[in-house]
């Protein structure tokens, strides 16, 4: 067995045994108990876990995802927690080989998983995971690990922040409530430290797209359950305007008029959903969808395709 392949299993094992952890440190971060005691338990009945029952993926299987006092249901997240961590640095490992830039963004990449588990299970961010992130950002490109400056990151650090500041209190301005949450604004911040400037406008944009695919459909569906037709009707409205932008050719002598009129249904849709907003109940159980999962992803995307993406919009501009 070669030497890379030993490399290759080992990274995979080390990010399963982390990817227990991240769960810990996850749902004890959440119930605010210590990460370090007491010893792993079943969430159900209590009881302390033996050490091999609590084995990462291969336990969750021999027990057929019980636990093996109470035979409650064991979450499916430990297991999918644990696999996606060994995924994720196995990757890192393929791609950038046995190398510290490989140990760093194995680190970040398990800091995005704890932002995911967060911000799915509670929609919180937990403010010192973000501060290892912003931490672990300025290191790699302080010890000249990423491919941008120290004043590049520190820019894009400061650019997050800005960028995503803007953003909420527009929110507030427009349906009084801000569009994204403080903790959104901090991994803006991490992200811009760890990419510059103009990555984390690309990532920002891939983030948008990302939300859209998920959120949209559900949201649709929120809408037509609650006989809230107009809004419904909005929304696929901004589907096929989306569409319509991608069709026309641009040698059209027509575009720049059909784009103009595209643009205003667009905000018309957009007046007709920002006036939903504003005028939904407080105690409606209205559609939210965090906006960290879809970020975390986007900042994956672009750590593995950041160099081919920015060449084809350096040659499209």
């Amino acid at each position: 067995m070669s030497a890379n392949v030993l490399y290759s299993i080992f990274a995979a094992v080390i990010g399963l045994c982390i990817g227990s952890f991240l769960n810990v440190v996850a749902l004890r971060g959440l119930s605010g108990e210590s990460i370090v005691f007491p010893p792993s338990k079943c969430p159900k009945c209590g009881k302390k876990l033996n050490w091999y029952t609590n084995i990462p993926v291969i336990s969750y299987i021999f027990l057929l995802g019980k636990c093996q006092f109470c035979k409650e249901p064991i979450s499916l997240q430990y297991p999918i927690v644990e696999a996606a961590n060994a995924i994720l640095y196995l990757t890192m490992f393929l791609n950038f080989g046995y190398s510290l830039k490989t140990l760093f963004l194995c680190a970040i990449s398990s800091i995005f998983i704890l932002i995911c588990i967060t911000d799915f299970k509670e929609q919180v961010v937990i403010d010192l995971h973000t501060y290892i992130l912003v931490a672990l950002a300025l290191l790699y490109n302080i010890l000249h690990i990423g491919s941008i400056s120290i004043p590049q990151s520190f820019i894009g650090l400061i650019a997050g922040y800005l960028i995503f500041e803007l953003l909420a209190h527009l929110g507030t301005l427009f349906v009084k409530t801000r569009a994204f949450g403080e903790g959104d604004t901090l991994i803006a911040m991490g992200l811009g430290a760890l990419f510059g400037l103009k990555a984390l406008i690309v990532t920002i944009f891939l983030s948008i797209v990302i939300q859209a695919i998920f959120a949209l459909p559900a949201l649709f569906v929120k809408y037509f359950k609650n006989k809230n037709y107009k809004a419904a009707g909005a929304l696929i409205a901004i589907v096929l305007c989306a569409i319509c932008i991608k069709l026309i050719n641009p040698a059209s002598q027509y575009y720049l008029i059909l784009i103009s009129a595209i643009c205003l249904i667009l905000l018309l849709c957009l007046f007709i959903m920002l006036k939903t907003l504003k005028n939904k109940s407080k105690n409606e159980d209205f559609f939210y969808m965090p906006f960290g999962p879809a970020m975390v992803t986007g900042a994956l995307i672009m750590i593995f395709f950041s160099e081919q993406i920015l060449q084809t919009l350096s040659r499209a501009i």
